[in-house]
């Protein structure tokens, strides 16, 4: 009996678990009809609506990324994310030597706008001085170099004005391919206008001339232009490939001193800034700076050594097809003075800009960064003395910043003064790193940094070069030396026998070898390997060498206080 209920009750557990079973997998399949009467439909609607290009997703992560934890795209250019402004120590309104800024603004200063260095110019060759609105470049296109050797290929000669003779500081003179239509239209003489290759080399003399020959040969392609007064500064040709001519008087001998604009058409003269300028802060109404052109906006920035920043709406008018061209300028103004006053406001480095900002230096050692939609000041920078260096910009991938490159001469100081070279941030002011050297000084020939720094590209993309005139304890009247962009350590040093005023220029080979190009105070023409400071080469010139050479292709123009023009090839 007991065997009998163990049996059945063994059977019981038996059939109700079948029947769990059974239940269980009817719900299942209860689940399932229902779900795919609701989800086919659904289906069939998706389909219907699907995109047969839609890209696979199978492999999509996991997790995806909210609005909330992911910073939206900006994809903003470098000049509208950069924003300057001032430090405690670099605010106009605040300064400890009593910094004041006055304008005169005519009409509206409308939009303006500086982009990248490559995109300046429209033109093939040097435009202005050191290139670009960066001032970081002087030559153009690469050299093929094989020998590292200088040959010169011919000489001009020029004439002088006073003490004032050939061709001064800073001399650079441009060099340029014209559109051959428009080439057809200018005063160049039949046997150079009609040659589709012609490079034109226009170069500024003391003798108060402006001189027009063939990069190829040195013969003559138009007839010089006469200003009357000697032109230390280089010339600058409008960078939109117009036939416009804008260089400035160094030095008075007569009543007319200022600024020029010529047409290149016909040689005429289309308009005239006087140096003395009633609103200016200093009575020398010299230019030897070179303005920058916003080639967009029709308008053109140029600084006087009298202490006034012009802005000029050119109202350009350029008929091609009838070989016209005219100007009717619109003229503002912006100057600084200090306290205590140290009288010498002028510029005469050449003025860099980026976006809306303008950056330039003057003889009283103030740097100045510029809104030019307002002409405000938005930073400024005691040096500590004169600046006669074009101050260098670069932007900064990296840290997707704008810095400038910058170094004074030996001059308010006096002896026993120090030259500095720095670098700076160009949105604040502040300096990043710098360096002091000790130089000699004589009012006549100062020591210190005379010449534009080289911003390194190709095989020295990570260094600036500075050339340092007279510096004390070096070996050398001169001293070249090489910097770490980032860190400010020094690269190399090459010390030299004779000072150099003259700016040093980088050439790049096509495989990227660079060298660098260099005159000194003796007359001799340097080639310097690029990535050690090795001198490979010195050509000796015939007379004292300020200004600074341009370089197109294997090609390089220099002129020299003794009455010549030199042209000397890379070989």
């Amino acid at each position: 009996m007991d065997n009998y209920d163990h049996r059945r009750r063994e059977a019981g557990r038996r059939f109700r678990r079948r029947r769990a079973r059974r239940n269980t997998l009817r719900a299942l399949l209860v689940l399932v009809c229902l779900t795919c009467l609701i989800a086919a439909p659904l289906l069939f609607i998706s389909w219907l609506n699907s995109d047969p290009d839609a890209p696979d997703i199978s492999d999509a992560p996991d997790t995806i990324e909210t609005p909330e934890n992911t910073p939206p795209a900006l994809n903003l250019t470098p000049w509208e994310d950069f924003h300057p402004h001032s430090l405690p120590g670099t605010d106009p309104q605040r300064t400890n030597f009593g910094f004041q800024w006055d304008t005169q603004i005519v009409g509206d200063l409308g939009p303006i706008h500086f982009g990248w260095p490559e995109d300046y110019s429209n033109l093939a060759g040097i435009t202005t001085f050191r290139g670009n609105n960066f001032r970081n470049q002087a030559a153009w296109s690469t050299v093929d170099i094989v020998e590292e050797r200088l040959v010169e290929r011919y000489m001009l000669g020029t004439g002088r004005m006073g003490d004032w003779s050939g061709v001064g500081w800073s001399g650079q003179p441009a060099i340029v391919q014209w559109d051959f239509e428009l080439q057809q239209q200018m005063n160049i003489v039949p046997s150079k206008r009609d040659n589709p290759d012609l490079v034109e080399v226009i170069q500024g003399v003391m003798d108060g001339y402006i001189y027009f020959f063939d990069l190829a040969d040195g013969v003559q392609t138009r007839p010089p232009i006469r200003l009357g007064e000697p032109i230390k500064g280089g010339v600058t040709v409008d960078p939109r490939g117009y036939p416009l001519l804008y260089v400035g008087q160094g030095v008075m001998f007569g009543d007319q001193f200022g600024f020029f604009i010529y047409s290149l058409i016909d040689g005429s003269e289309l308009f005239f800034i006087d140096g003395h300028d009633p609103f200016a802060p200093r009575d020398w109404g010299a230019f030897d700076a070179n303005p920058v052109i916003d080639k967009v906006n029709d308008r053109m920035i140029l600084v006087g050594e009298n202490g006034v920043i012009y802005s000029v709406l050119l109202n350009t008018t350029f008929d091609r097809a009838a070989g016209t061209i005219g100007i009717s300028p619109v003229v503002s103004r912006y100057r600084h003075t200090t306290t205590p006053h140290r009288g010498m406001y002028g510029m005469e480095s050449s003025p860099a800009a980026f976006s809306h900002y303008l950056f330039v230096a003057d003889n009283s050692g103030i740097i100045q960064c510029i809104d030019l939609r307002t002409l405000e000041p938005v930073w400024v920078f005691d040096s500590g003395d004169d600046t006669d260096a074009t101050l260098v910009l670069d932007w900064e991938e990296e840290h997707q910043r704008l810095v400038l490159y910058t170094g004074t001469s030996v001059d308010l100081q006096g002896p026993g003064g120090y030259a500095f070279v720095r670098k700076l941030d160009a949105a604040t002011g502040a300096v990043l790193w710098e360096h002091a050297y000790p130089c000699r000084h004589n009012p006549d020939v100062n020591g210190g940094v005379m010449g534009t720094p080289v911003l390194g590209k190709e095989d020295i993309a990570d260094l600036v070069i500075f050339s340092i005139a007279k510096p004390i304890g070096v070996g050398g009247n001169n001293l070249l030396v090489a910097y770490d962009r980032e860190s400010g350590a020094v690269v190399w040093e090459t010390p030299m026998v004779y000072y150099a005023w003259s700016s040093p220029v980088a050439v790049y080979t096509p495989d990227g070898r660079s060298y660098l190009v260099l005159a000194d105070q003796q007359g001799h023409l340097h080639l310097i390997r690029g990535r050690t400071g090795e001198i490979v080469y010195s050509l000796q010139l015939y007379g004292t060498i300020e200004a600074s050479p341009a370089v197109f292709g294997n090609q390089i123009v220099i002129g020299t206080r003794w009455l010549r023009i030199f042209g000397v090839e890379i070989l």
